[in-house]
């Protein structure tokens, strides 16, 4: 039987985890069963001249087989200053699903979700199996991202109502209770949090788990640990620590570094790989730290080739600000660095280390 899964996106297809987190769990799932096909839906804050170029570059990220049952469609996406911005979404989304036959639809986050429910109630679909993806807390992340911003006192009333605005969207989509909705989340501690503070019904919930890479087998690492200490000059002996990520404010990079500082101080022959693109920014951090240039590795790794890097490495190093977002997420360079068999440093800011 034909089977066609709507994806739809709203955060979009640019943002950085949307490989990992989106592409390729849907291209494991193409490869259990020949049958489905996907459209991915996304809405963009981008111009129609952009639109081509931003399909091109994600069919590039697809294997061959897969680009002729993966479509993508771009939608205009607005300034969320109202629930407006989203029925202009709906919209859309109705004239694309009126003439689409599909069997499911997966919706990335709470906006995503309440998009999807809007349009099926207009299609008179609301029977239709949905699977609204819990990847974080949406109102949350929002008042995490602006509360140290310097802001006029018009502007930071203008958050509070966004914050609450979204907020409201949230409780409205993990309050739903049928049968025909599934809510995915990323990790057992945000389960609990839509329970207990949006009233989800927990036999709704469940664990996410296709989007977790696969462990890279002992022969492989141990092959890759060869090749990338050799290729980089890293002494065998070398304690490695590793940094995966960029320079944002959120992903904590100078406490990362300046644990690695203190370690070599304690012991000179340990080693720092860091993988990122932001690599301006964190030179600056390197120097600030006073750290030698024979102790550290600044590299702009391409995605495809990040595990092998990390199996080179001994130990992953994940800080975090002590914030409810960071308590119930389950960041995807963890994963990254349990499938590549390391040890993580952290500091007690995420409920899945904490817990494990």
């Amino acid at each position: 039987m034909h089977k066609r899964i709507i994806f739809i996106v709203y955060d979009g297809i640019q943002n950085s985890v949307f490989t990992s987190q989106v592409l390729k769990p849907l291209q494991n799932l193409l490869n259990k069963d020949n049958k489905v096909e996907i459209s991915i839906i996304s809405f963009e804050k981008i111009s129609k001249k952009n639109f081509i170029n931003i399909i091109k570059q994600n069919n590039s990220l697809l294997k061959p087989q897969m680009a002729n049952k993966i479509k993508f469609i771009i939608l205009r996406k607005l300034p969320l200053i109202t629930k407006t911005s989203l029925l202009f979404a709906t919209y859309q989304l109705n004239k694309i699903l009126k003439r689409t036959s599909f069997t499911k639809i997966i919706a990335r986050g709470p906006l995503a979700g309440w998009i999807a429910i809007k349009t099926l109630k207009k299609l008179k679909q609301t029977n239709m199996p949905i699977t609204i993806q819990a990847r974080g807390l949406c109102a949350q992340e929002y008042r995490f991202t602006f509360q140290d911003l310097k802001e006029s006192l018009i502007k930071k009333i203008f958050r509070k109502i966004t914050y609450k605005k979204l907020n409201t969207i949230e409780k409205e989509v993990y309050c739903i209770k049928r049968n025909n909705i599934t809510f995915e989340s990323v990790s057992p501690a945000l389960k609990n949090y839509l329970i207990t503070n949006f009233e989800t019904n927990k036999n709704q919930i469940i664990i996410a788990s296709q989007d977790i890479p696969e462990k890279i087998k002992t022969n492989k690492r141990k092959n890759f640990r060869k090749i990338i200490r050799e290729k980089l000059n890293i002494p065998p002996d070398s304690f490695v620590y590793c940094y995966s990520g960029s320079a944002k404010p959120w992903q904590c990079i100078d406490k990362a570094i300046k644990y690695f500082s203190i370690k070599l101080k304690n012991n000179p022959n340990n080693f720092l790989l860091i993988l990122s693109q932001d690599q301006k920014q964190i030179e600056k951090i390197i120097k600030q730290n006073k750290i030698n240039t024979k102790n550290f590795h600044l590299i702009n790794s391409k995605p495809k080739k990040l595990h092998q890097y990390l199996a080179a490495c001994d130990a992953g190093l994940l800080f975090r600000d002590k914030d409810i977002i960071n308590w119930v997420s389950r960041p995807t360079k963890m994963l990254e660095y349990q499938a590549a068999g390391l040890k993580i440093i952290h500091n007690n800011t995420v409920a899945w280390l904490e817990n494990n």
